[in-house]
């Protein structure tokens, strides 16, 4: 089978290889993707930025058919049926993180797409329990990007809580601070402020208003501690959720929040370290909630929610591409000119 293949560490060192069909373990299932994703992590990846066990095939936000069903799981699955599913292969189940429903930081997972061959195939081999049955409702291109929606509900439910009524803060316009919009909204935020920088004013502006935004701001072309003041009667936000990865958005948003405020962290940043107002959390005391990753918890939220939000979260996929266009879509999603792009794992050039 085709697959694309990151071979060597270094950056770059991604292409297209020939590889044997993966062959179900008892407990497994093997798929026939649909739709594979392109993350951001993905181009983390590519330019060596993100750790990685090559050679490894990489992707992890699916969808797909269940082809064939090993013996320990025939009772649970059936060939046929539509299925998404989790990324935390390897996981123990036994240490204190599994027994608490959080595989997804076990110490020993060996992450889908990473360091465990991933989706950018035409077929995948997992454990039948991460895999999730697809209602027949949602479309395959909804599908597609459940397992961010699956992060951000994470993010936003289960780690940050955000409340009815609040003033959240997001930086950030790609996939994952779109779809946070999507979830502040649904969850009955008071105002949702975007930022982003002049590439979004065209797309990404109007799209972040159309999924519940109340107010964009080009951090470009306008002060956002001002507006945000303006917007709060001098406050600062009730939540900032950092989606960029960017040093000066993570900047400008410590600053945005209230005192007592919460700031959830989702953007991955590329070097290992960066400069921080340390004191400004403490003198704030603020309550800084890491993410990374989704439990199977946020899977059931994002299921739960994805028939309702089926509309919004079908504006988000820019473009389908077939594989051998993966370094268009790579290229069009490092320039931010599309918010997610999937690959079509069944489409020929």
């Amino acid at each position: 089978m085709r697959a694309l293949i990151k071979y060597a560490t270094g950056k770059g060192n991604v292409g297209i290889q020939d590889i044997p069909e993966p062959v179900p373990a008892p407990d497994e299932m093997l798929i026939k993707i649909k739709y594979c994703g392109i993350c951001g992590t993905d181009l983390h990846i590519w330019a060596d930025e993100f750790p990685s066990l090559p050679p490894v095939v990489m992707g992890h936000e699916y969808c797909g058919i269940v082809e064939q069903v090993g013996d320990a799981v025939a009772g649970s699955w059936s060939v046929g049926d539509r299925v998404v599913g989790e990324l935390h292969t390897g996981a123990c189940g036994r240490c204190e993180l599994c027994r608490a429903g959080k595989p997804h930081i076990c110490n020993h997972k060996l992450a889908l797409g990473s360091k465990y061959n991933g989706a950018f195939a035409e077929y995948l081999s997992i454990p039948a329990c991460l895999a999730h049955r697809l209602p027949d409702e949602i479309s395959w291109e909804v599908a597609g990007v459940t397992e961010p929606f699956a992060i951000t509900a994470h993010c936003l439910v289960e780690r940050g809580t955000v409340q009815t009524g609040q003033t959240i803060l997001i930086s950030g316009t790609a996939t994952m601070g779109l779809m946070a919009t999507i979830w502040a909204s649904r969850l009955g935020a008071r105002d949702i402020i975007v930022s982003g920088t002049s590439q979004d004013v065209a797309k990404r502006f109007p799209l972040a208003r159309s999924l519940g935004a109340t107010r964009v701001v080009n951090v470009m072309e306008e002060e956002l501690s001002e507006i945000v003041l303006d917007v709060t009667d001098g406050r600062g936000v009730d939540t900032w959720i950092e989606c960029s990865g960017a040093v000066e958005a993570i900047e400008s948003g410590l600053n945005a929040v209230k005192k007592t405020g919460k700031v959830v962290l989702i953007g991955l940043v590329g070097p290992p370290a960066i400069p921080v107002a340390w004191n400004t959390i403490l003198y704030k005391e603020l309550d800084v909630f890491g993410c990374f990753s989704s439990p199977p918890s946020s899977w059931n939220l994002a299921l739960e929610a994805e028939a309702e939000e089926a509309s919004k979260l079908r504006r988000l996929v820019s473009e389908i591409l077939p594989l051998d266009e993966w370094e268009i879509g790579f290229d069009r999603m490092r320039r931010g000119e599309a918010v997610k792009i999937l690959i079509d794992l069944e489409r020929k050039t």
